[in-house]
């Protein structure tokens, strides 16, 4: 029998009681990624200090439309697109009377609550996305996301309140005149830290990529970049862990570099096996042109592992170059092998980025991510 959700009315007005979220996907979605993790886990804490969270976002078919994870209410309905349109549904004919606020998630398309809704809206954006789709959209559709993105949304968002994840995304904000210095606050995401733990490194050169296989993220680069480290040091490892559209491509080029028995496919892991194969590796790899602030470089560090990313913004404010890794030049696969290649020779170096690591992992947790969020809500709502 299908547990149905009750919706009372609040009049609380500077201390939210009832949280409306709007996202994309949910963490179960079959392409859940950093922005669904960021969404339920600040959630999550929210729901444990006495607030009560609704979560709408789309469907993959794969799950109920009703659901409860982690004491947040989940409402999942519409597909790739349609999701909006359901969205202002579910908002004009229950949801607006329910909620205090509304905290938007975007995710590249905006639900465009300020236009109607009459409740306090919080946007929250992890990067700025014009490379994405001029690079990765088809045209018309490219043309299409960027107009919204460069001039509709700063036309209904500016003045609004938005939360953001990095100083680099920050500044991409007001640079795209989505909204002033003033109304933008940044929330680091959060990692799990008792769940990461050091461990001896392996035997060999392990290198290790976790998270979503997509074009953007680059990860052939880091392929051809280990074909080279391989040269070198033939017992070298390359473990890529995650699912998503480019994973059979990928493997393909893995196949035509002669690599098949030095990178290894694991697919989507549980959260053990992640803090497992974080500990043990020697680096991690982050070749991704595009992120918000970086997760699973923080998830690195907390397991002593230092990173090697590209030097682009949400990866150098999640990487402390020459500190806790090392930021490479974007695509370059000489640069991204002569780092590796660097940090297997120079044993000292690599135990001294990972103490630094460990270190700075300590800042991030998700119940701290959620407070500052929270702060963030009622400060803005008792101007």
């Amino acid at each position: 029998m299908k547990k149905e959700i009750t919706l009372t009315t609040s009049n609380q007005k500077k201390s939210p009681k009832r949280i409306l979220i709007f996202n994309w996907r949910d963490t179960k979605h079959v392409w859940a990624g950093g922005a669904e993790v960021y969404v339920h886990e600040v959630a999550k804490q929210w729901v444990k200090e006495g607030k009560e969270v609704i979560l709408f976002c789309g469907n993959d078919k794969h799950n109920r439309k009703h659901d409860n994870v982690d004491g947040v209410w989940i409402i999942r309905r519409g597909g790739h697109y349609t999701v909006y349109f359901w969205a202002f549904l579910y908002y004009f004919y229950s949801l607006g009377r329910w909620c205090d606020i509304i905290v938007e998630s975007e995710n590249g398309c905006p639900f465009f609550t300020h236009v109607y809704s009459n409740k306090p809206v919080f946007l929250l954006i992890y990067h700025v996305h014009q490379e994405v789709f001029r690079k990765h959209l088809s045209f018309p559709l490219s043309h299409i996301a960027m107009g919204i993105e460069k001039y509709l949304m700063p036309l209904v968002y500016r003045g609004g309140r938005v939360i953001t994840i990095s100083e680099s995304t920050k500044k991409d904000l007001v640079d795209l005149g989505l909204s002033e210095t003033e109304n933008i606050e940044i929330v680091n995401p959060g990692v799990h830290l008792s769940e990461y733990t050091i461990l001896p490194e392996t035997l060999n050169p392990t290198f290790v990529y976790v998270g979503r296989l997509k074009h953007y993220k680059n990860i052939d680069v880091a392929i051809h970049a280990f074909a080279k480290v391989v040269q070198k040091y033939p017992h070298a490892l390359f473990t890529i862990a995650g699912d998503g559209e480019e994973g059979e491509n990928l493997k393909l080029l893995t196949k035509e570099l002669g690599l098949s028995n030095s990178v290894v496919f694991l697919g989507k892991i549980n959260e053990y096996q992640k803090a497992i194969l974080l500990a043990k590796a020697w680096m991690a790899l982050q070749p991704s042109s595009v992120e918000g602030w970086g997760i699973t470089v923080i998830e690195a560090n907390a397991s002593g592992t230092p990173v090697i990313a590209a030097n682009v913004p949400g990866l150098k404010d999640s990487v402390k170059n020459n500190i806790t890794g090392m930021l490479v030049e974007p695509k370059n696969v000489d640069a991204l092998a002569d780092a590796m290649i660097y940090l297997i020779e120079h044993e000292e170096k690599r135990k001294q980025f990972a103490k630094e690591a460990r270190k700075w992992s300590q800042q991030f947790s998700w119940t701290h991510a959620a407070k500052a969020f929270l702060n963030s809500i009622e400060g803005r709502m008792a101007l």
